[in-house]
């Protein structure tokens, strides 16, 4: 589509024309991040020192919100592009108007908003910098992709990752039906969606087909590996896959089963709760109508309370409060 286009290469926009997803921003189903292009300081020391330009935004933190309430209104542009690089313009230091390329780093406020790699509650602020300063942007696209419709247009390959080898669809096809098309971390049998069931190259290398280096993963479990932040899962496949889990009682109900099966998406939002000394939650939560027939689910659910966290359309339940998961941190 021609916004993909737009947005990889940057499209101007007003804060009013932004829409929030679960506290995060978005242009038209897609998940952007919003960054200034005019620098303060000069633009070849925002290139050699990136800390020193100015913050991009990845959710409607309470910068944007200040924003807003005061009509300031700059130049913004947003963007998926998940290289870090951005365009920015202003004079460099020999007073010299340009426009380069440069990194930039993400705005702290925001990270605090979804609570992202349980930064709100990180106990000093060394902490909370080398959560600041490891920030990837295609990491935490990968992390809420399922709350969007649309994936970025352009998911490049992490350097030196290498090729797949031209047999690597015969090899994959005995890897999964050797296990009984079941995934190997988390034990779901995907005989029934194949297509889910990943074989993940456990050092990295693509051309490295050995035995003891493949492993058979569903796509979540395989999404969750290291260095695999570019490895997207869309809401559907996600939906498939909790249910699955469900009907085959692999969720589990205390901490640790409960992080490593739920959505990523909701990862901030449940480790809140864990924090404010919530029981743990139940994941792929389903609400029956009167013929006991599923009307609507929830990504994560505590049903002692009545009050459930979902990353898409909020249903409404009687007597239930539904939130997304930046709107249950707002208020627990």
């Amino acid at each position: 589509d021609p916004i993909d286009i737009q947005l990889s290469e940057g499209k101007e926009v007003q804060l009013e024309d932004l829409d929030v997803v679960n506290g995060l921003l978005s242009v038209e189903g897609r998940q952007v991040l919003l960054f200034i292009p005019d620098q303060h300081a000069p633009v070849d020391v925002v290139q050699a020192f990136p800390e020193k330009g100015k913050r991009f935004h990845v959710a409607d933190c309470k910068t944007l919100q200040d924003m807003r309430a005061r009509g300031r209104f700059q130049r913004y542009l947003a963007t998926n592009k998940l290289d870090g690089m951005f365009l920015i313009t202003g004079a460099d230091s020999a007073g010299r108007y340009r426009e380069v390329e440069s990194e930039l780093r993400v705005c702290m406020n925001c990270l605090e908003v979804v609570n992202f790699r349980d930064y709100a509650h990180k106990s000093h602020g060394g902490e909370r910098r080398s959560v600041w300063r490891e920030f990837e942007i295609a990491e935490f696209f990968n992390t809420f992709s399922t709350s969007f419709r649309y994936l970025p247009r352009n998911i490049a390959a992490r350097p030196g990752s290498g090729k797949y080898t031209d047999d690597w669809a015969q090899i994959s096809s005995v890897i999964r039906s050797r296990c009984g098309f079941r995934c190997d971390d988390c034990g779901l049998d995907l005989s029934a969606h194949r297509n889910l069931l990943h074989v993940h190259h456990i050092n990295g290398v693509k051309s490295d087909n050995s035995a003891g280096n493949l492993r058979p993963l569903c796509a979540d479990c395989h999404r969750k590996q290291p260095f695999h932040e570019r490895m997207f899962v869309n809401s559907t496949d996600m939906a498939i896959i909790t249910r699955l889990r469900n009907a085959q009682r692999l969720v589990g109900n205390d901490w640790d089963a409960v992080l490593k099966l739920a959505d990523l998406s909701v990862h901030g939002a449940i480790s809140h709760a864990r924090h404010r000394d919530f029981e743990p939650p139940e994941i792929g939560y389903e609400f029956a109508g009167k013929d006991q027939t599923v009307i609507a689910e929830a990504e994560a659910a505590w049903p002692a309370r009545r009050i459930a966290i979902c990353i898409a359309e909020k249903p409404s339940i009687p007597g239930w409060t539904m939130l997304s998961g930046a709107e249950f941190m707002q208020r627990y």
